[in-house]
């Protein structure tokens, strides 16, 4: 299903120009029920049914500062891991002074690499606790709160339930922005006669027109049919 709209104006001018048809119809239907036999009294209703379909999906701004939360709420998890590696770096150093490639084992050689990636630092965590389980005793000898020890496990599945979280609505908002667009474009397919018959039966009505015609872009040429696509 494509995501292209069937319109050239802003979505908030679509709903905006059909909110002031739906409450002025009523009172001028039957011209266009004289016009055209299809029409019917409950058109007014169909055109705010129509808005009300878009107005219950959320709109491009929100979806796009929920992922900027969901974004941030990960970040915060990589920054608590890579702060809990710099504690255990310091222990680690500490304990193994003088034995680099048990240091090496702890990812002290392997950090810099990953500690911006995620997915990569899901890993490093998971290796990392193998490690500070299996020396804990020394590390808590030489100082090292247990509690942090005992915490990396957990910092790493908080890191990847976040990122799971981020990018299951990464595939959402893709979905969410399809069904605006469609429910946008349904309201569309719902104004488009209104607007033609308009510049028909309301042609020496300016007032009238006003109210039915659909609004023109900013790149009009003024001509009285150039936002109808087809």
């Amino acid at each position: 299903m494509s995501q292209e709209r069937n319109f050239n104006v802003a979505d908030a001018e679509l709903l905006s120009f059909s909110g002031v048809v739906a409450s002025s119809l009523p009172n001028d239907i039957s011209d266009f029920i004289n016009f055209d036999g299809t029409f019917d009294e409950n058109y007014p209703q169909t055109i705010q049914s129509g808005i009300d379909e878009v107005m219950n999906i959320r709109t491009d701004n929100v979806v796009i500062d929920e992922m900027t939360e969901l974004t941030q709420i990960v970040n915060a998890s990589l920054a608590e891991c890579n702060t809990a590696f710099k504690t255990i770096r310091f222990f680690v150093k500490k304990t193994f002074a003088n034995n680099k490639a048990v240091q090496n084992q702890f990812g002290i050689n392997d950090i810099v690499k990953v500690r911006r990636n995620v997915p990569k630092m899901i890993v490093f965590m998971q290796d990392l606790n193998g490690m500070v389980q299996k020396y804990k005793e020394q590390l808590t000898t030489a100082g090292c709160n247990p509690t942090l020890i005992d915490n990396i496990t957990v910092l790493g599945e908080k890191l990847s339930q976040d990122n799971v979280k981020q990018e299951q609505f990464k595939k959402e908002r893709g979905v969410i922005t399809q069904e605006r667009v469609n429910k946008l474009n349904d309201l569309y397919n719902i104004m488009k006669p209104i607007s033609e018959i308009a510049h028909i039966i309301y042609a020496d009505n300016n007032a009238k027109l006003a109210i039915y015609a659909l609004p023109k872009p900013k790149s009009s040429n003024d001509n009285a049919e150039d936002i109808l696509l087809s």
